[in-house]
């Protein structure tokens, strides 16, 4: 599954290529990638398998529940908002008309890293 880590690394980097370029929509969709990615990637590492939906939140979740890693219990209680943004760029950003702002988008990308970092995926 080392392809999943792979390529949630490059939607990061993708995402923060986008966020330069002002494409916000499509930056918080490659955030939304990346965490999806990482966390299905961490998830299989520890289970041999991931559960098959695209909900950063439930999946984080899932991390937390087979880990009891506190800073990731902290990011699902205090982060809320930005998870639910990601969460909702999955569909959103491709296909309805919405914006994010930079501010967002800046904000999700240190969330991202976070949680990544935290997984231990660099």
């Amino acid at each position: 599954m080392e392809f999943l880590k792979r390529n949630a690394l490059d939607f990061l980097d993708y995402a923060k290529l986008l966020l330069n370029d002002g494409k916000y929509n499509l930056a918080m969709f490659s955030l939304e990638q990346a965490l999806q990615l990482g966390l299905k990637y961490y998830l299989s590492s520890l289970t041999g398998s991931f559960p098959k939906t695209h909900d950063v939140v439930e999946l984080l979740k899932k991390v937390v529940e087979l880990t009891n890693n506190a800073k990731l219990s902290q990011v699902l209680s205090s982060e809320i908002p930005t998870l639910d943004l990601l969460k909702q760029a999955y569909i959103a950003s491709r296909y309805l008309p919405v914006d994010y702002d930079k501010g967002a988008v800046e904000r999700a990308l240190k969330l991202v890293e976070a949680v990544l970092g935290e997984l231990g995926i660099p």
